[in-house]
């Protein structure tokens, strides 16, 4: 990895702490979604693995990174991927 871009739309977001800015932008930035776990993610940005757990729950509920099939992405990133699941919308 060569470094982490957090778009303007993640930034100017009031509801969202750095971590959690960090992580969407993480999950964002893998092009075919993100299917690695989240202790993987933990390790990347070096934060806890219970930490990464509640964020991405968060940003779940927030809408921001949702799945599609058995990956995550983050809609802010790729809003081309439409409709997804979050949680709430079963």
């Amino acid at each position: 990895m060569n470094g982490l871009w957090i778009p303007a739309a993640l930034l100017q977001r009031d509801d969202l702490s750095h971590t959690e800015r960090m992580v969407a932008a993480f999950v964002g930035s893998f092009k075919q979604g993100y299917f690695g776990s989240n202790e993987f993610i933990a390790k990347s940005l070096h934060i806890e693995k219970r930490t990464a757990d509640r964020v991405l729950s968060t940003l779940s509920r927030k809408g921001i990174v949702g799945w599609r099939g058995n990956s995550r992405f983050c809609a802010e990133i790729h809003p081309e991927m439409g409709t997804y699941y979050t949680g709430l919308n079963k």
